[in-house]
């Protein structure tokens, strides 16, 4: 395998996401735990780019804005290790990550990034790898990694490996749906929030859950009706100040809000009556200037 030789430089976008439903069913043999999960993409992006330089073998990675990533080696490049040994294409490579996507937010920022280099990677070669081969390089980066080849909403199972799209009538539905985004000043780890899920054995009942998710693809359960997130009641417990504010945006402002994977960014989905810019200085008055607040929309 090799690349094209006229291509030196590809950038491709690597989109945030929210988990509109997540449930935990329990935990597996080999450690991870089992799961159902709706995650939708945003128009919140990162900017991967992937260039050819330098000597044979070597890897730079290289993130604008967050510096604090150049020091550790993330999915960026544990993606690029697992491609080159699939490949075994073996050229210089620099990694420049145009960051937009907060840390430790449980918006898939991370997983987003591999997929991306993945992808920018297969434009670049002469004979692309098939979906299928492409599916299997991001199953071993990371369980979040193969829901974020497909552009649109998706349903994610097992440990996240087994995906598909919803519906193309869901997707009309949901296409273009305004949605806030507010994050704390800090973020949590999802390693710890598993943990602690695993702990207590807090998990959902598969038949509850799979009736759930079959009503609303059939239409017969709003959104609203359907957001769930197992994690919130691991992270509550030792971050109260969440559904304080979710009740406030509730009774102020009718709208329902919900914590994205293991947080710590949470969101709010809402229509074009909705007057964000107050709710937006209601999350800003409970949790500080510094806080995250961007108002984004469903791909």
């Amino acid at each position: 395998m090799s690349f094209k030789e006229a291509v030196r430089q590809v950038s491709v976008p690597a989109p945030a996401k929210v988990n509109l439903h997540l449930s935990v069913l329990g935990r597996r043999s080999d450690n991870f735990h089992e799961i159902i999960s709706v995650l939708a993409k945003l128009d919140l992006l990162d900017i991967v780019t992937v260039k050819r330089e330098g000597r044979k073998n070597s890897l730079r990675c290289r993130c604008l804005s967050t510096h604090a990533l150049d020091e550790v080696k993330n999915l960026a490049e544990v993606a690029i290790e697992a491609w080159r040994e699939y490949t075994g294409i073996q050229d210089g490579l620099k990694v420049v990550i145009d960051k937009k996507i907060p840390l430790e937010a449980g918006l898939g920022g991370g997983s987003s990034d591999a997929v991306s280099s993945l992808i920018a990677l297969n434009l670049m070669m002469e004979n692309p790898l098939s979906h299928s081969q492409l599916l299997e390089l991001s199953e071993k980066v990371g369980s979040d990694c193969p829901s974020f080849l497909y552009s649109v909403t998706n349903i994610a199972e097992g440990r996240g490996e087994i995906v598909r799209p919803v519906s193309s009538t869901l997707l009309g539905r949901l296409k273009g749906k305004n949605i806030l985004l507010f994050k704390p000043p800090i973020g949590f780890s999802t390693h710890s929030v598993y943990s602690d899920l695993a702990s207590k054995s807090q998990y959902s009942d598969h038949f509850l859950v799979r009736k759930s998710l079959d009503l609303w693809e059939s239409g017969k359960m709003t959104t609203k009706e359907f957001l769930h997130n197992d994690m919130e009641k691991i992270v509550f417990s030792k971050h109260p100040y969440i559904p304080e504010l979710f009740k406030i945006l509730q009774e102020k402002h009718n709208l329902t809000s919900l914590l994205s994977g293991s947080g710590s960014c949470c969101f709010c989905i809402g229509d074009e009556n909705v007057d964000w810019t107050r709710v937006s200085s209601d999350i800003r008055e409970s949790w500080g200037e510094e806080s995250f607040v961007r108002l984004s929309s469903l791909v």
